[in-house]
């Protein structure tokens, strides 16, 4: 008898020939896929079920991989809307993120892991903060895949809180201690990773100790870069080099740097970010509430002709005010055409994969997740397509109106690992309705610690 059927739906696999299997069924025991196929032939194979989910009428896709995301966000909505880049840094984000208790960065996380949950997302690559291991315990309780580092920072900078003030031998330390935490934490569902969290403030020592250790430790490096404009030239006023240079006058550019924004880079650097292996990760949704000038300058429709391996990010419900993946893949698919002025760069094709398989191979778990294969890891969204953004053909183009018609709000259950996490939008692993009267008691008090307003700009009567 196997654990899970999944049957009755139109299949997106993501396998190698990208086979899309009306009226298929997904087969899942301890864990793994054991068959992806019509659903005839898989019930003939496996008449013995423990648990079965009905998806006629349903679009069944790999599980939604979220690159770049930052967990302790969720109590912090609101903060940074309309504010200017390093204003927001300076007096709304980085004092958030210090004043939290451990409990409340557990908290936080539980909002942001189940809001992923809910819109189809069932892995996410978490950059670094002081809390790596409650943000490990908030995926363990939501039992959400992911990637958990700890900050790695060790230039003062004197607009930072104290906290950040640590030195590179205490970051490379702590950062190292909580990626193996992170993994004995996580029974194969998490992993640690080290971070320079942005170039700026990462001295040479720092960039080289945490390469060196990613290396030893067989794990990879995640970091912001190039974020904004001048960030590059103020490296060469500091630094003697470009952000990309120095790191590779450094020896850090390789198969385990994953970089996130990228958005100001030049044509010479997407050579050298291909040349070296380095994973990217695009956040549009981020870039377009922040005026970061990633969708105007980035070169990502480039960096994907030039063979590097681009994944999708939402960055912070703070950032985005969303982590609806699919919302995400939109603005890829979408707002570069209007850039280029070229109807047909990108596409939501292109978008979905960078959601899903592309993004497994920039984590470097491709062996396990991003597509339904036979022997891998059951990660599995399932999606309605009853709602009228999806007719009068739902299936004519169904991963196309997935991403250009639907939202995550079409999800309809979700299975991380092989355990049914979300059935029939109903979060099974914790009690949501409590969770967020909870949250709208705890949100304000944190803010109104920290004397950060959150307010609607019009007057309310």
């Amino acid at each position: 008898m196997i654990d899970l059927l999944i049957t009755g739906g139109t299949v997106v696999t993501m396998d190698p020939q990208r086979r899309i299997i009306t009226d298929g069924a997904v087969a899942v025991d301890g864990g793994r896929i054991l068959a992806v196929d019509k659903a005839a032939v898989v019930a003939a194979q496996y008449p013995a079920v423990r648990e079965t989910i009905d998806a006629r009428g349903h679009l069944v896709t790999p599980g939604l991989i979220d690159g770049h995301n930052h967990p302790i966000h969720f109590l912090s909505k609101g903060i940074c809307d309309d504010q200017e880049y390093f204003f927001r840094s300076h007096h709304r984000v980085w004092p958030y993120e210090v004043s939290l208790t451990p409990d409340e960065a557990y908290f936080a996380s539980l909002g942001s892991f189940a809001e992923m949950v809910h819109s189809g997302t069932t892995c996410f690559a978490s950059p670094g903060d002081f809390y790596p291991l409650e943000v490990a315990r908030a995926a363990n309780t939501v039992s959400i895949r992911g990637t958990i580092a700890r900050i790695g920072w060790d230039r003062h900078d004197p607009n930072a809180p104290e906290r950040f003030n640590e030195t590179w031998e205490e970051a490379a330390a702590r950062g190292e201690e909580a990626a193996h935490a992170v993994n004995a934490a996580g029974g194969g569902r998490l992993r640690g990773w080290l971070s320079l969290v942005r170039s700026a403030h990462c001295s040479d020592r720092l960039c080289q100790e945490i390469k060196r250790r990613a290396d030893r430790m067989g794990t990879m490096i995640h970091g912001h870069m190039c974020v904004l404009p001048g960030e590059a030239e103020l490296s060469l006023r500091t630094f003697g080099a470009r952000s990309l240079e120095r790191y590779r006058r450094l020896g850090v550019l390789g198969p385990n740097l994953y970089l996130v924004h990228m958005g100001w880079i030049t044509d010479e650097e997407v050579d050298l970010v291909r040349e070296h292996g380095v994973k990217v990760c695009h956040c549009p949704s981020a870039s377009m509430l922040g005026g970061f000038g990633c969708i105007t300058h980035g070169k990502f429709p480039e960096l994907i002709a030039a063979g590097v391996t681009v994944a999708l990010g939402s960055d912070a419900c703070a950032i985005s005010r969303f982590v609806d993946m699919v919302r995400v893949m939109y603005l890829a698919a979408c707002a570069h055409k209007d850039v280029k002025h070229d109807p047909t760069v990108m596409g939501p094709h292109k978008a979905f994969e960078m959601c899903t398989i592309d993004g497994a191979r920039a984590l470097g778990w491709d062996d396990e997740i991003g597509s339904l294969e036979p022997g891998k890891r059951a990660d599995i969204a399932v999606f309605a397509t009853d709602a009228i953004e999806w007719q009068p053909q739902p299936f004519a183009t169904p991963v196309a109106n997935l991403v250009l018609s639907a939202s995550g709000a079409a999800c309809r259950h979700v299975i991380i690992d092989g355990r049914v996490v979300m059935r029939d939008r109903r979060l099974l692993t914790i009690d949501l309705d409590a969770y967020l009267c909870d949250a709208a008691q705890r949100a304000p008090a944190i803010l109104n610690r920290l004397n950060i307003p959150v307010a609607p700009a019009w007057p309310v009567v």
